[in-house]
């Protein structure tokens, strides 16, 4: 099996070399391709396995391992994220879907958040959407989890590029100051990347309505009131056990320095702190 493996990847490799961009573009325009991209914890996993209910979508959450080295190259090089879409990403996206009888594909995916404007350049007619959750949420989860810690291969190595204000305390922060500073900048980077307003994870999970004018109609996509709240009832990849006290319980101090570091973008997405 190993070695049926590796045949496989290799075969893969030769397969992209092979595959030229006429024949994705060809594919790409004959179908209905999004992405939605956002942070880590922020709901990606229970959208995706919401959007596959849709007839004919083929709906992908975090499909490639790749994309964990390549978020950490892109985050400070839009070239090097132009290159991983054009000779990887997008071949490879063709040759998953190539033999599937399916009218959309999508991905909701956080780890190519910034490979935001490299796809948009990839994929012209492909709609983008931007999902949030409210940072307070975002920043309680990862502080309970490893998230910007030695175990986390794709946050671990993670800094400010030179012209973030917050580079230079980047050494004397927190780990929350800094899963804050996280969740700040790149929310901001996908706000002016997709140019959209973005689509509250809170919202998708409390309102058919909701998910239906700001998610399906935009994608094209149908699905159903009951099994938009069968899905709803049933989050994936929750945190099991909280190890950071809700912001409700949160002391002055820290309340304060959440609103410091993310106060402005969380307002400018729709959250009053």
């Amino acid at each position: 099996m190993k070695r049926l493996s590796l045949f496989t990847k290799r075969m893969n490799v030769m397969l992209r070399f092979w595959i030229t961009d006429k024949k994705v573009e060809k594919w790409a325009d004959s179908e209905n391709i999004f992405f939605i991209l956002s942070i880590g914890r922020s709901g990606t996993k229970f959208l995706a396995h919401l959007l596959n209910e849709a007839p004919g979508a083929y709906v992908a959450h975090e499909p490639v391992k790749q994309d964990v080295k390549a978020y950490r190259e892109a985050f400070h090089s839009e070239k090097k994220a132009t290159d991983y879409i054009h000779r990887f990403r997008k071949k490879e996206i063709y040759l998953r879907c190539k033999d599937k009888r399916i009218d959309t594909y999508g991905e909701v995916n956080s780890a190519i958040r910034r490979h935001c404007n490299a796809l948009k350049q990839a994929f012209p007619e492909a709609v983008f959407l931007h999902l949030i959750r409210d940072g307070r949420e975002v920043v309680r989860s990862m502080m309970s989890r490893d998230t910007m810690t030695e175990k986390d291969p794709k946050i671990q190595y993670l800094y400010p590029t030179e012209s973030d204000p917050w580079g230079d305390k980047w050494s004397q922060m927190t780990r929350f100051e800094k899963l804050c500073w996280l969740w700040r900048v790149e929310n901001e980077y996908l706000r002016n990347a997709i140019q959209a307003k973005a689509i509250q994870l809170e919202k998708l999970c409390s309102s058919y309505k909701y998910f239906e004018k700001h998610v399906l109609i935009p994608l094209n996509l149908e699905i159903s009131e009951d099994i938009w709240l069968e899905h709803a009832k049933s989050p994936k990849n929750v945190t099991r056990e909280y190890k950071f006290p809700h912001f409700s319980e949160w002391d002055g101090k820290t309340a304060e320095t959440f609103s410091k570091i993310c106060g402005e973008e969380a307002v400018r997405n729709g959250y009053q702190l």
